[in-house]
């Protein structure tokens, strides 16, 4: 008897996109409430798209090699590889930023063209600290630049793991409301046997409240 498996992966994933866009809607919502309150408050939000990279842990030398060989053909874009992301100004040039992303996972860790690809759905969802680099490269208004780091959750097929992160990013504004974000993150699991994995992501950010186009500082 041959069994028909493509329904139920059609349904995850359905589950793993309403998920992200109920929290983006609640994201959003919040946004709008702490709005009222204070129109000096800072807020971006994105949506794009993300490319995961699968990984296992080996050590600092096979990270470094696997982020550096600039190889795309281990990067998985599959079914509705989305992201969305609040972010939210603290202080200075300190923000946080909540994201969650979507996608299918098919070419796992050390993936070559002679091997059978997987079919694993992909959800995470994070809050990073981010730190603006302009203080230390120079105010520019359309150029961006951070780094981040934080941690969150994500679920690789039946998977379910706890990551700490840490990456780079910048934002290139084309006026003083929309611009484009870049993203690039290694989420790490401590447990030895667990899967990492790098994620990169390009979207339209949008400014919300700005009355004073981001600047930030001083405040």
């Amino acid at each position: 008897m041959v069994v028909n498996n493509k329904t139920p992966k059609k349904t995850m994933n359905f589950r793993v996109y309403r998920k992200i866009v109920y929290l983006f809607v609640l994201l959003f919502l919040i946004n709008h409430a702490v709005y009222s309150q204070d129109e000096d408050d800072k807020w971006v939000v994105g949506i794009g798209v993300n490319a995961v990279d699968i990984r296992t842990p080996d050590g600092f030398v096979g990270f470094t090699k696997d982020y550096f060989n600039g190889d795309i053909e281990d990067l998985n874009m599959n079914g509705g590889f989305i992201r969305v992301f609040v972010g939210r100004h603290i202080k200075n040039d300190i923000s946080i930023l909540v994201s969650a992303s979507g996608n299918t996972v098919k070419k796992g860790f050390g993936y070559s063209t002679k091997e059978d690809l997987i079919d694993d759905s992909f959800f995470a969802m994070d809050a990073k600290l981010r730190y603006d680099l302009n203080r230390l490269i120079g105010d520019n208004p359309w150029f961006d630049p951070y780094v981040l780091v934080g941690g969150g959750y994500s679920k690789i097929g039946e998977t379910s793991n706890f990551n700490i992160a840490a990456g780079w990013g910048c934002n290139f504004w084309f006026s003083g409301v929309v611009g484009v974000n870049i993203q690039s993150d290694y989420n790490h699991n401590p447990q030895s046997t667990a899967t990492d994995y790098f994620q990169h992501s390009i979207g339209v950010v949008f400014k919300l409240n700005s009355t004073s186009k981001f600047k930030w500082r001083g405040r």
